[in-house]
């Protein structure tokens, strides 16, 4: 039979819903900047409409509505062919990586694109330690706790300003693991130019004083906090500051101990 014999007995017309893109929060300053996971997440879901279905891709969830989904006798026409608006829906739960690379984080997203092309929503995860790469721009490496009780400070962000004389300043994130530890790349941070020897970083920390390393967290919901200076005992600040070279991997302590400290504001 000829490919002009063929005859379309019936088409499916499938409409994305909308499409959430997983970025790695340490590879850019802003949403925009940041780059696309290059595996999978998995879900552990707890609000999610009957007719939602889901499909995983790198870097990418994928979701649509059965309801969206026309079986059109014979060959559809453009018009058939056009997009159709399922309604915005609630999905809520909790995204891990089975990898390890990647900390889990709760997330609840308000979802449905109401025209093409599809923009997406960015939904930012932090490396944990295991999948966190240093470059030549150095970085920082830091064991949080609570300075009342030396508890343990799981899923906290940290955000590293440093000023690069002659360009500005280039804001830096990451997130501690469940056991507070964190470790901070500084990618697009330049080689120190002549007559400079060393850049200045501001730190600060926004973490929860409830927040369980069992139990991931948004980072919506984390506060601001103090941290103790790493060369004045018993003072704290939000955010500190010290000094950096691009070339290093610099462990940040709060002065005599052990750790860097974190109390409330």
């Amino acid at each position: 039979m000829s490919a002009a014999e063929l005859k379309i007995l019936e088409t499916t017309v499938l409409h994305a819903s909308d499409i959430i893109y997983w970025l790695d929060g340490t590879t850019g300053a802003t949403i925009g900047e940041m780059q696309r996971l290059d595996h999978t997440l998995v879900f552990d879901l707890s609000t999610i409409p009957g007719d939602v279905k889901v499909r995983q891709a790198p870097g990418k969830t994928i979701l649509w509505r059965h309801q969206a989904t026309t079986i059109i006798p014979g060959e559809a026409t453009e018009a058939e062919r056009s997009f159709v608006d399922g309604g915005s829906y609630l999905l809520t739960g909790t995204a891990y990586d089975t990898k390890g690379y990647y900390n889990p984080r709760t997330f609840s997203v308000t979802l449905g694109a109401n025209s093409v092309p599809i923009g997406g929503q960015g939904m930012i995860v932090y490396p944990t330690p295991l999948g966190t790469r240093f470059g030549k721009g150095g970085g920082l490496v830091a064991s949080l706790r609570f300075v009342s009780d030396e508890r343990l400070v799981a899923w906290a962000l940290l955000t590293a300003t440093v000023i690069v004389p002659g360009i500005g300043s280039q804001i830096y994130r990451a997130q501690t693991d469940q056991h507070g530890d964190v470790h901070l790349p500084l990618h697009r941070l330049p080689p120190l130019p002549e007559g400079v020897t060393e850049y200045s970083v501001a730190l600060s920390v926004e973490a929860s004083l409830t927040a369980s390393p069992e139990e991931p967290i948004n980072t919506d919901d984390l506060v601001p906090m103090d941290l103790e200076s790493p060369s004045v005992a018993g003072s704290f600040a939000n955010p500190i500051t010290f000094a950096i070279r691009p070339d290093e991997i610099q462990a940040i302590r709060s002065a005599n101990k052990r750790y860097l400290a974190v109390q409330t504001s």
